[in-house]
């Protein structure tokens, strides 16, 4: 091979990488955004409609504050654009997790979505399940409200999931300022990642740290397939095997997690 074609090849061969590595970040970015948007509708007014019916399941309750400060039953400006915040940064935290585990849930569309249901209840049913919380006395402890509550983290997977495949398709290709843009998204999202990972591995209960490390190495998995995709090559076997396997130990785990909250929360503890 003479110089010219060698030094040809090396850069398409840089080129490609080069493109490659443009749609990891597009990925990344893509799943932040996500967040963004199931953050604001999801958790942020999704929120405000739970709050809504647990005062119309427990009347009694109308009136009383939440440990948050809000008042049971009443819908102010204020209230509400304090939960569209909380949403939005919730929605950060929580796409960090989506882009590490979401290349590891099978199916396409719609039947996607309805995978990420129980998934996302299985991982996320404990941060909203607090038997320690006094809103659950307050709402008597009122299975139907606990059930709403699991009807919203459950709508919030599917949201995640058919967001994040609409955004697929209309988001710029990663080039000029969208390949800026989205590598601005990933830098910032490392940040909130490596938050969330904290979160979960100095956390005091011993099943969340273990919850924690199944989904670092979800995270390792996901990172082996990018670093294949940047090279050109397919993923890696023990990738697939080990984002597969920790994925299902981190639902695993975080059933136990919400077990005992659930049964405090429902006054069966």
């Amino acid at each position: 091979m003479t110089t010219a074609a060698a030094s040809t090849v090396d850069s398409v061969a840089t080129h490609a990488a080069d493109a490659a590595f443009g749609t990891v970040l597009r990925d990344i970015a893509r799943g932040g955004i996500t967040g963004l948007i199931v953050g604001l509708i999801g958790l942020g007014i999704g929120g405000r409609v739970v709050m809504r019916l647990a005062a119309l399941l427990v009347p009694e309750s109308a009136g009383a504050f939440t440990e948050n400060g809000n008042r049971i039953g009443d819908i102010t400006l204020a209230g509400s654009l304090g939960l569209a915040l909380l949403g939005v940064f919730l929605g950060a935290g929580v796409a960090t997790i989506w882009v590490v585990i979401s290349p590891w849930i099978p199916g396409v569309g719609l039947r996607r979505a309805l995978l990420a249901m129980p998934i996302a209840v299985g991982l996320g049913a404990f941060a909203l399940i607090d038997g320690g919380n006094r809103d659950f006395f307050i709402l008597r402890r009122d299975p139907a409200v606990v059930g709403v509550l699991i009807v919203l983290i459950a709508v919030i997977g599917l949201m995640f999931a058919l967001v994040d495949d609409a955004l697929d398709g209309r988001l710029p290709p990663a080039t000029g300022a969208a390949l800026r843009v989205y590598g601005l998204l990933s830098f910032v999202g490392l940040g909130v990642a490596l938050l969330v990972i904290t979160g979960f591995l100095t956390a005091p209960e011993t099943v969340t740290v273990l919850m924690g490390i199944a989904l670092f190495g979800v995270g390792v998995a996901t990172l082996g397939t990018w670093i294949r995709r940047v090279r050109g090559q397919p993923a890696p076997t023990w990738a697939e095997i080990l984002g597969r396997v920790a994925l299902v130990a981190a639902i695993i785990l975080g059933c136990v997690r919400t077990l005992p909250e659930l049964t405090q929360t429902l006054g069966m503890a």
